[in-house]
């Protein structure tokens, strides 16, 4: 079973929409089928069901199967706290210890944030338009410590607000009258928080994860430099600082996803 996937938003859609928080974590479904709950992720190359996230969330499982019905739910795996995004969350996700993982169980707690639901005590409903399952899924969810129904908005402005006040990942778009897609459409669109910010550039270094032609080493992050002509430009000339994009803040301050833009004043005059 595939997951319905987001295209890019050009522009924001206005009428049939509505909106809910872009959550930045683990893209699970939750299945449990006469009271046993998997949890299966996807691969993000085929967006097929992959691994079963079982022991590293146990707190989910267990919250899960004490509800009353079974049930297909479409859902993230993130921080309790969505503001301390995904670089915490990932030394809960990428744990497999399973003592570590019990401690980490307090220091790191995180929620299952349900946003869709397929399947109801056996029966999909995935042709049920969007605002029907999601009627569905408040009927048959109930919210615990570690479950949380993603509530969504009608007017776009107001939550793009909290999106910048908390300065969280972005917004998705989902068309009201849509059914569940097995694929990549424009039923749901993601609108991501974009910024532009100017560092002091400090240094360079060969190795990147992302670049055969090197990182520029900045006061806010390390960014990628994806053309020989940026490498030759920076060892040359030795510019003191430059325009970055960028997707959000992590607690430390680091930049997230930076994306270099162009050299500002040359030289750094």
């Amino acid at each position: 079973m595939n997951f319905q996937l987001c295209n890019t938003a050009l522009e924001i859609p206005k009428e049939n929409f509505i909106y809910e928080l872009k959550i930045d974590g683990e893209r699970i479904l939750a299945i449990k089928d006469k009271g046993k709950v998997d949890l299966w992720n996807r691969n993000r190359k085929t967006n097929e069901l992959q691994f079963n996230k079982n022991e590293q969330y146990p707190e989910i499982v267990e919250e899960l199967e004490e509800q009353e019905h079974d049930f297909i739910i479409d859902g993230e795996i993130a921080c309790a706290k969505l503001e301390d995004g995904i670089n915490i969350f990932n030394r809960r996700a990428l744990q497999t210890n399973p003592f570590k993982i019990k401690m980490l169980v307090e220091r790191i707690p995180i929620k299952f944030y349900a946003f869709d639901i397929l399947s109801v005590d056996g029966k999909m409903i995935t042709d049920l338009n969007l605002i029907e399952r999601k009627n569905a899924l408040n009927s048959f969810l109930m919210d615990t410590k570690h479950i949380e129904i993603v509530p969504y908005w009608f007017n776009f402005n107001e939550l793009w607000k909290i999106v910048k006040l908390r300065n969280l990942e972005g917004v998705i778009a989902k068309r009201k009258d849509s059914t569940y897609d097995f694929e990549r459409s424009n039923n749901w669109l993601k609108i991501k928080n974009i910024d532009t910010i100017v560092v002091n550039c400090l240094g360079y270094k060969q190795d990147s994860k992302r670049s055969k032609f090197g990182s520029m080493i900045t006061d806010r992050c390390n960014v990628s430099l994806l053309t020989q002509e940026n490498k030759d430009y920076y060892l040359n000339n030795k510019p003191k600082k430059a325009r970055l994009r960028y997707y959000g803040v992590y607690p430390s301050g680091k930049l997230r996803n930076p994306v270099f833009l162009e050299w500002v004043n040359g030289k750094g005059e």
